[in-house]
């Protein structure tokens, strides 16, 4: 396999296994209360999180080990308080802050309901 095929197929993993996390979160088209919604959330952070690692990947050229990639503030407090839920990320996106290891690199990145990068900044 050529390098480019290796990051190909890194790419694509780092993008469909957050979908299919999120798609076994409810089996039955049901759910069990604030642990499901919680799941719920927590797939749909990482599935939004991909695309601004992503970003981060192509932008600096580096493995997504050495990224890290966290929920921004306002969003963290969202979740921790309980008022953010997997619809309302679904419906208005999400904002991260990245940073890359070893390079003192670091920023944010919004991103839309489907992962879609709309700003990256750098610091």
């Amino acid at each position: 396999m050529t390098m480019q095929g290796r990051k190909t197929t890194k790419f694509l993993l780092a993008a469909v296994l957050p979908l299919a996390l999120a798609a076994c979160v409810e089996t039955d088209g049901s759910k069990s209360g604030p642990a499901m919604d919680a799941s719920e959330t927590n797939a749909v952070i990482g599935m939004l999180g991909v695309g601004c690692k992503n970003r981060v990947s192509q932008q600096f050229s580096v493995p997504n080990s050495d990224i890290t990639v966290r929920p921004g503030a306002t969003l963290q407090q969202g979740i921790n308080s309980g008022s953010m839920s997997a619809a309302d990320l679904r419906r208005s996106g999400a904002s991260f802050d990245w940073e890359v290891a070893g390079r003192g690199a670091r920023g944010y990145c919004n991103v839309d309901g489907t992962g879609r990068v709309t700003e990256f900044q750098q610091w």
